[in-house]
């Protein structure tokens, strides 16, 4: 057995300490075990080498979405806090995403809504009239083309009797 001394010079014979100094070299050893196996011993030098071993991560079969989304996400941030702009097309994407979902209209009409809702928070007037008020302009259309027609009627009768 093994005594640990301690600051005043008397034994020590603490078995948790011992086990505890145990336990933290095995863990060390699987570290560094884990850590040749995956053959990263040294870090990424560059983007390109760092996007190469995200792949190949990412193509890790055990792998969850629920741990990748976080990863991405902090990277689209910190790639708009560097350069003011995302690192693809949006618009694109947006498209992408809707292609995936096969355009289900719900999902088309909640981005519309919200689109619509963040211009007008953006520019302070909506991006289109509402469709109650489109109605009621082409109801208003129609009633001055027939009093148009009406009014051409009224002179081409007004001619006619003028005339004989």
């Amino acid at each position: 057995m093994l005594y640990f001394a301690s600051i005043d010079g008397s034994q020590d014979n603490n078995k948790n300490a011992l086990k505890l100094h145990k336990h933290n070299n095995i863990v060390l050893n699987a570290e560094d075990k884990f850590g040749q196996s995956r053959g990263d011993r040294s870090p990424p030098e560059n983007l390109t080498q760092l996007g190469e071993r995200a792949i190949r991560l990412l193509n890790d079969d055990n792998l969850e979405v629920s741990k990748v989304r976080p990863f991405f996400w902090s990277l689209v941030e910190a790639y708009v806090d560097r350069f003011q702009r995302y690192p693809f097309d949006a618009s694109k994407a947006l498209f992408n995403h809707l292609e995936l979902n096969a355009y289900p209209e719900e999902t088309v009409l909640q981005l519309v809504e919200q689109l619509e809702s963040q211009f007008e928070k953006s520019h302070g007037r909506p991006l289109r009239k509402s469709t109650q008020l489109l109605s009621r302009n082409d109801s208003l259309d129609n009633e001055i083309s027939a009093l148009r027609a009406s009014l051409k009627y009224a002179v081409m009768v007004a001619e006619n009797s003028e005339s004989k």
